[in-house]
């Protein structure tokens, strides 16, 4: 037996495609977004899922109640799933950032494992609250079907924990929105088994 844990990036946003940066600010799924979270529910309907753990914000919830509805699952929130908290730079687009931050935005753009958002979170703190969250989820769900539905940072770090590399790999792989990654873990070994997976999108 193996526990098969299921990462979700939510569904497409309006801020996504148009350059904002929105952290904690509590957006909703655009249309294509909601198309999205269905294609992938259809992919996953014959999943024997056995709990769905999302982000309290909107885009990440939304994304997971459609998920959730074959199954006839309850989506569970855990705090620790959200966003990063941005501060000064939520709510900004990708250029404001870049002329008022220049320095700061480069190394963000390159590696940003050694970069604290000004009035938010830094990396390290992130990766801290998750890594802690993924082992608390595995601990729990052994032997299971785990879905967790949740934001690009969020899933990139979950995929790098497993896979025992540095974190500044962070900029060298995508995550497109609606992504399916997984981990399965055999005898308290996890191995990354698929990563950024939208071949239900197409």
């Amino acid at each position: 037996m193996a526990t098969i844990i299921l990462l979700v990036r939510h569904g497409q946003t309006d801020s996504n495609i148009n350059g904002f940066y929105m952290g904690w600010s509590n957006e909703d799924i655009n249309q294509e977004g909601y198309s999205q979270a269905r294609k992938l529910a259809a992919r996953l309907v014959d999943l024997p899922a056995s709990v769905i753990y999302s982000s309290p914000l909107k885009r990440a919830y939304n994304t997971a109640l459609l998920l959730a509805e074959p199954h006839q699952l309850k989506t569970e929130v855990m705090q620790d799933l959200i966003e990063i908290k941005l501060g000064d730079w939520e709510g900004l687009h990708i250029d404001e950032i870049a002329r008022g931050w220049p320095q700061l935005w480069q190394e963000w753009r390159t590696d940003p494992t050694g970069v604290t958002v000004p009035n938010g979170e830094s990396f390290k703190q992130v990766a801290e609250r998750v890594t802690r969250t993924f082992d608390k989820i595995a601990v729990a769900n052994v032997d299971k079907n785990v879905l967790i539905v949740t934001h690009e940072i969020v899933v990139k770090v979950m995929a790098i924990y497993a896979l025992g590399a540095s974190y500044s790999i962070y900029r060298r792989f995508e995550l497109g929105n609606a992504s399916l990654s997984t981990v399965r873990i055999t005898d308290g070994k996890a191995r990354l088994i698929t990563l950024n997976d939208t071949s239900h999108l197409r």
